[in-house]
């Protein structure tokens, strides 16, 4: 009768940790994003091209005129001075993560103008995707 109790009890943590393991995987998809506008002064707008975000973080349309080019599922990098290292450029596409808070950073940007997004996030564990 013990094994058969002991038994039912592994089967039943196995199937406990496989649930756990499924709904974590599901949830972590990866963001995938796409460099739209790279521009002087640093303006940089990224298009999310898969993974799960919020539309509410993003502005959902924008059209840049220099480009005569209308981009969805957009923002604009808060974060531009870690971005500059990566060396990613416009049309490369990337792997990255949004960082809940506003980061503050210690470098010289310029204050010229370039239309962006409303929209700004900053992004970390930024990875370029290999064509």
């Amino acid at each position: 009768m013990k094994c058969y109790f002991y038994l039912l009890m592994g089967f039943g943590i196995a199937g406990i940790n496989s649930c756990k393991t499924a709904s974590k995987a599901d949830n972590t998809s990866p963001l995938v994003g796409k460099l739209v506008i790279s521009e002087i002064c640093s303006h940089l707008v990224v298009s999310v091209e898969s993974g799960n975000i919020s539309p509410d973080k993003l502005t959902a349309s924008f059209r840049d005129e220099k480009r005569a080019t209308s981009f969805n599922n957009v923002f604009t990098i808060a974060n531009t001075c870690n971005f500059e290292k990566t060396g990613i450029k416009e049309g490369d596409r990337f792997y990255f993560e949004i960082i809940p808070n506003k980061v503050q950073e210690e470098c010289m940007v310029c204050m010229a103008y370039y239309p962006s997004p409303e929209a700004k996030l900053s992004i970390t564990r930024i990875k370029k995707i290999n064509r």
